[in-house]
């Protein structure tokens, strides 16, 4: 969601972008293992090919209030390679569906590998799913 919502030539922009603008007016609130901190900073790195953009990124969405950035802790690392074992997802992708499991939230993404893969009683859905 954050990659396409910050990348205006993604082709989910236009519907992820709303998301973010939710997020920046405290309308809605994420909780985020810190870990898509640094993907989503390298992704748009390497889309747009600028280090300045990417640190840019990095900074403002490190210092947004709307969303708290969880620490990957061993405890964390143990239960995500548990579901990672499960599920056979990645090992990024698990750390986030451990999160949603953990805080007992639903996974905001539209990472379709994710829902399908997802354990029972983890509730995954995309955007268009759910009302915001």
């Amino acid at each position: 969601i954050f990659v396409s919502s910050l990348d205006p030539k993604d082709i989910f922009h236009a519907e992820c972008y709303p998301i973010l603008e939710k997020i920046l007016a405290f309308e809605i609130e994420a909780l985020c293992p810190s870990l898509v901190l640094v993907e989503v900073t390298c992704v748009l790195r390497r889309r747009t090919n600028s280090e300045n953009l990417a640190i840019a990124i990095y900074k403002n969405l490190a210092q947004l209030p709307a969303i708290n950035w969880l620490d990957i802790t061993l405890e964390v690392a143990e239960r995500s390679s548990m579901l990672g074992s499960q599920t056979g997802l990645r090992g990024g992708d698990v750390i986030v569906l451990q999160v949603a499991e953990q805080q007992g939230i639903p996974l905001l993404t539209k990472d379709k590998e994710i829902k399908k893969k997802a354990p029972k009683g983890i509730l995954v859905f995309e955007h268009s799913e759910i009302s915001l």
